[in-house]
């Protein structure tokens, strides 16, 4: 009750000081002036006819219309209405398919999020980051790397390692609408399969005068103990007699967040012969190493995560327009994503075999189903941890960019753009892993359908996880890592159109583009030097006199069934690190590697000795093996040529794209790998780190033609065909190898990345009709054919590591694998999409959409639906507005998908679950300037829930709860 009513507090100051601001400027001005100076308030319900423009006059220029949409005189719908019909005003002046959404007013977009307000277009679905926001987009079945993100035309630097766009660095404040560009013209820029997503930013020209918005929000989840707040604010003037203008806004969130989850839940298999026990008690261990292999979970993992964001957005245009034939525009936006995050989770290894290969678990215990699932044991020899990671993320990303638009002669348009973009993420050396536990546990395992294993733990002295204290943990794993991201762009381009004007032959288009992208990636962490340091448990905290041990939260994903760890202790990283150094010296505390010779073997007659001084400072370095520098330079040129007829338009072109790509990584082999004693690592050297140079370049002609043809007054079809490329990601291009994982047991070589990768190529049709018989209805259907080849992927190819100066009493070669990247697969991927609005004259209205996706894929042996291609989805919203009341329910569905082709098992692909979103807003006009409002998101407390293709064996499970959102906006 404290906390809302300290957030009514903060909500009702903003409305107060809002209200104080906005009645100084009232003051001044005519009460009857129009909302924004273009606007009516939404009480009132001007007919959107003008709207929707006759479908038999053929548009002028290309692309979204400038200035705002009129209803007669200087009259703009705002809200939900607004936004829908501006958004239905761009799709049918567009020369090629597209969807479209538009803010509802300025500073005002449809969704709290972009990534979300994207998931109301036909086709395209949101990626969840697991704290409660949306973060990318996955277009026609295809996931973010096979779609480019631009913001007026301008590729979006990312703060990943990737080239997806995080959209979650991007307060929506900023943004005015967003096009989706779903099929492809030689005019436009190529680098998309799925889909060119260009966000836009508002400009002053558009609305000529004065206007501003303002927003207070306080926020609250469900599932954390404080909530947060959002402050934002847009200005816009013209002057010079409106043929200057100039345009600011920024935003200011801060929110804590929780989220529970099945943090990791990694299987693996294994037959009988090779793990010596009868897994199907029928009395004999089969011999037969080819025999069925049955499958088990090996790390077991369940907890939370806390933390805190904050966000700050900017952007800010100027523009220049001295007359019709020239106009200059500058503009930039900025973004400052911090993130700080605390991951608590209790992990248990469940392996059948103990690290000298004797079983741990009950043999009489051992339940299999049909599908050769292990659904139940009784484990002893547990070690039962806790571990804790710090996992900040501190971005920011800016861009600037200016425009010249010329009209030398009536018959040539010109267009000069030129941008410089930089995302940057600091967090090297700073996301923290910190591991302790309790030998000697043991512990009861069942599977459950649809749900979390029970997972009964019981410490030394039959007591429960959540009683442990400072004198049951010991210290073990201390990984401190982390990446610096640099992503920088440069890019200009030059833009013509001839206009002929010769029968059916409209213009020609023509044009060359060039950029240069800069992602450089260094990983720096102790992962080789003091990381596993105090591996193998060797002493409690309690040994040491520290106190590090703290209470759990408990009451961890409560609303699940299951007997597993719902609390359980933590500890803070600092704490734990500051509690090291007691053990430095200490004469009590024994290093149990000290009588182990280069070998790894016992030296005869030592005694054990002290840790000496100094041992538990933690020495971070740059991880060469785990950075690269890419530098991909790109030309292109095009020409198009645009025809028209009386009822038809069409282009035709093609576009020539030459790419060179520089890479640079790192690798080591492996000097030794000597188990650590009592434990499933190993001390592993390597030898000196090689820089590993390579590059590669392609050249491609991309063809594409667009057709449109009025059937009849406001029904139109479109047509179009075009072959597309999509880029490999920056780290499949990088050449550097890892093979650190040897240290803690597991032998995969990560990274092993190729530089001379090709594009992945697309031939894709797309058919679409669009009806628009009033001002109240629209009804779209799209059907699209894409067949794609040279996919990109990862495959896992058995290796043999034979270490360069291994000990002659140790094992002498490894079996490792090596996670390889190469072109070859190939996709088929099909759909069809449809979508429909209608307004009352009541101010009712209800907007949808459904999509159906089918897809094969093909990577290696292995056949499935497209990762990451959701079958079925489908967005619904009813909403009214009149009478100052502005209120809308929203809900989308995704259904069933596979999630990736395999998961820790090659055979077993990893499936996501349906996911329902309601989410609902409710507002009020105080009056033509103030308006009240409150939101609630995730209404229906759904999660995110994978499987690995059985019901009983589950991947990953996440819950970030319920938010709500009251608050309130002012305008001018």
């Amino acid at each position: 009750m404290t906390q809302l009513q300290h957030g009514r507090g903060k909500i009702l100051a903003g409305a107060s000081l809002a209200a104080l601001l906005i009645a100084g400027q009232a003051a001044a001005q005519d009460a009857s002036a129009p909302v924004d100076g273009t606007q009516q308030s939404s009480t009132a319900s001007p007919d959107p006819q003008a709207v929707l423009s006759d479908p038999s006059q053929q548009p002028g220029e290309t692309g979204q219309p400038d200035g705002p949409v009129t209803t007669g005189g200087d009259i703009v719908v705002r809200g939900v209405r607004g936004s829908l019909l501006r958004s239905i005003q761009a799709k049918r002046n567009a020369d090629t398919i597209v969807d479209a959404i538009s803010s509802e007013e300025l500073g005002k977009f449809p969704n709290r999020n972009v990534a979300e307000a994207l998931a109301n277009i036909p086709g395209v679905t949101v990626g969840r980051d697991g704290r409660g926001e949306g973060r990318d987009i996955t277009v026609r079945g295809l996931g973010s790397n096979f779609a480019i993100t631009t913001l007026n035309g301008r590729i979006l630097p990312t703060d990943g390692t990737d080239r997806s766009f995080q959209f979650d660095v991007l307060p929506s404040e900023i943004i005015s609408g967003a096009e989706v560009k779903k099929a492809v013209r030689a005019s436009e820029l190529e680098g998309s399969i799925g889909g060119n997503v260009d966000l836009r930013t508002a400009r002053p020209l558009d609305r000529p005068g004065f206007h501003a918005s303002a927003a207070l929000e306080g926020q609250y989840n469900d599932l954390v103990d404080k909530g947060g707040y959002k402050a934002s604010g847009v200005v816009s003037t013209t002057f010079a007699d409106d043929t200057m203008g100039l345009l600011v806004g920024a935003s200011y969130n801060k929110y804590k967040f929780r989220t529970d989850n099945l943090g990791e839940y990694s299987i693996t298999d294994g037959t009988e012969a090779g793990y010596g026990i009868d897994f199907n008690r029928d009395g004999k261990v089969d011999p037969n190493t080819a025999g069925p292999a049955y499958i088990w979970p090996d790390y077991y993992s369940v907890g939370y995560v806390t933390g805190e964001r904050e966000r700050i957005g900017a952007a800010g245009a100027f523009q220049w327009k001295p007359s019709s034939r020239f106009e200059l525009t500058i503009d930039g936006v900025y973004s400052h994503f911090d993130v700080t995050q605390h991951n608590y989770r209790s992990s248990n290894y469940l392996n059948p075999l103990g690290d000298d290969g004797s079983p741990r678990w009950d043999p009489s215990s051992i339940q299999v189903d049909r599908n050769n699932v292990v659904t139940g044991f009784a484990i002893n020899d547990l070690v039962s941890e806790v571990l804790t990671t710090d996992e900040p993320r501190q971005s920011q990303t800016y861009q600037i960019g200016g425009r010249i638009d010329w009209r030398p002669v009536d018959q040539l348009k010109l267009a000069f753009d030129g941008y410089y973009g930089k995302a940057t993420n600091t967090t090297g050396g700073r996301n923290r892993f910190v591991v302790a536990g309790i030998p000697g546990a043991s512990a009861t395992f069942a599977t459950r359908d649809n749900g979390l294993p029970d997972l009964a733990i019981t410490l030394p002295g039959g007591r429960t996880i959540d009683q442990a204290t400072n004198d049951d943990y010991r210290a073990h794993y201390i990984g401190i890592q982390g990446q610096d991201v640099s992503d920088e762009i440069k890019s200009g381009k030059m833009d013509g159109e001839y206009r002929v004007d010769n029968g059916t032959f409209k213009a020609i288009s023509f044009g060359v583009t060039w950029t240069d992208r800069r992602k450089n990636v260094t990983t720096v962490d102790n992962q080789y030097t003091t990381s596993c340091n105090y591996c193998g448990y060797p002493f409690t905290f309690g040994q040491i006199g520290a106190d590090v041990v703290r209470p759990g939260q408990g009451n961890i994903l409560s609303k699940l069934p299951g007997n597993f760890p719902r609390n359980f202790p933590n500890f803070d990283i600092d704490t734990y690190l500051a509690a090291l150094p007691r053990a430095d010296n200490n004469p009590a505390v024994l290093n149990p590697n000290s009588c182990l010779d280069a070998s790894g073997a016992t030296i005869d007659g030592c005694a054990l000795s002290p840790y000496p001084a100094g041992y538990s400072t933690q020495i971070i370095q740059d991880d060469l093996p785990a950075s690269y520098r890419i530098r991909e330079r790109t030309w292109a040129g095009y020409v198009q040529f645009n025809l028209a007829g009386e009822k038809w338009r069409a282009d035709i072109g093609g576009r020539l794209v030459a790419t060179k790509v520089s890479s640079v990584g790192y690798g080591a082999s492996i000097a030794k790998i000597i188990p650590r004693a009592g434990t499933q690592d190993n001390a592993v050297a390597f030898n000196d780190v090689e820089p590993i140079t390579g590059g590669g370049d392609y050249l491609r002609l991309l063809p594409a033609a667009n057709f449109a043809y009025d059937l009849t007054d406001g029904l139109r079809v479109r047509l179009a065909a075009s072959q597309a490329i999509s880029r490999p990601t920056f780290a499949e291009l990088s050449p550097a190898k890892d093979a650190t994982s040897a240290q803690s047991g597991t032998y995969i070589i990560y990274d092993a990345g190729n530089p001379n990768l090709k594009p992945t190529e697309a031939n894709q049709l797309d058919v679409s009709l669009e009806y628009y018989p009033s001002n109240r209805l629209a009804l779209t259907a799209a059907a699209f054919y894409k067949h794609i080849t040279n996919f990109v992927s990862t495959v896992p190819v058995d290796v043999v590591v034979t270490p360069t100066a291994q000990p002659g009493n140790q094992q002498q070669n490894f079996d490792f694998v090596e996670y390889q990247v190469r072109n070859g697969d190939s996709a088929n991927v099909y759909g069809v999409e449809v979508g429909g609005q209608y307004f009352l004259d009541n101010g009712f209205g209800v907007q949808a959409n459904l999509t159906y996706n089918r897809s094969r894929a093909t990577s290696g042996d292995v056949t499935t639906d497209l990762p990451g291609a959701i079958p079925f989805s489908a967005n619904g919203k009813l909403f009214y507005e009149n009478h100052g009341i502005g209120a809308q329910v929203s809900y989308s569905f995704q259904s069933r998908f596979t999630y990736a082709q395999s998961g820790n098992l090659a055979y077993l692909p990893v499936k996501e679950d349906p996911y329902h979103e309601v989410s609902a807003t409710l507002s009020y006009d105080l009056n033509s300037h103030l308006t009240v409002y409150a939101q609630g998101s995730n209404l229906l407390g759904q999660a995110v829930k994978r499987f690995n293709d059985l019901r009983n064996v589950p991947n990953f499970y996440e819950y970030s709860g319920r938010a709500f959102f009251f608050g309130v906006r002012g305008r001018l």
